[in-house]
């Protein structure tokens, strides 16, 4: 596709583009620069089309897809890609090849799981985090109003599995 795209290099770009569309996300320099890193090391950049909307290009090829994606599925998918690098390291550094090795994966998943913690954050100010939050509060006032109303624990327990079930397999999220 050859759209025009002006792609974010620095965190202060991505930190200047946020606060000039008003999209509050209060992001420090670290946290921008994690979302940056995450999305060059996927083979992605994002930036803005000609109309100042947020895109994502895929890098990998020379004209690479250029897609509209908005901040809240920037900090989605990194916090995605984030889990996945996290379960292979700790499946590599408790199945070392050597002591090199485990050094190795344990550094490397010590640092994803420090990056988990920044982006966790992140994620809590997202639609996605936000209507989680909105669901967990919610089920908790139908648990609490169950259990007023039948004093039976077990059918509010299932009420609620039920809900979690249907939200995890019917909507994104972590």
């Amino acid at each position: 596709m050859g759209r025009e795209v002006t792609l974010f290099t620095k965190p202060e770009e991505l930190i200047a583009w946020l606060d000039d569309n008003d999209l509050l996300m209060g992001l420090s320099e670290n946290e921008a620069e994690i979302l940056l890193n995450y999305m060059e090391g996927h083979d992605y950049a994002i930036g803005t089309d000609a109309a100042g909307k947020m895109v994502r290009r895929d890098i990998a090829e020379e004209n690479g897809e250029v897609e509209a994606f908005s901040i809240d599925d920037v900090i989605d998918t990194v916090c995605n890609w984030n889990y996945e690098l996290i379960l292979e390291a700790d499946s590599k550094r408790n199945n070392p090849t050597d002591f090199i090795d485990f050094a190795n994966e344990q550094s490397r998943y010590e640092r994803l799981k420090a990056d988990e913690q920044v982006l966790d954050k992140l994620f809590d100010k997202t639609i996605y985090g936000q209507r989680i939050a909105d669901l967990g509060k919610q089920m908790a006032e139908q648990f609490i109003e169950n259990l007023k109303k039948n004093k039976d624990i077990s059918e509010g327990v299932a009420v609620v599995a039920e809900q979690v079930r249907q939200y995890s397999t019917g909507n994104r999220g972590r």
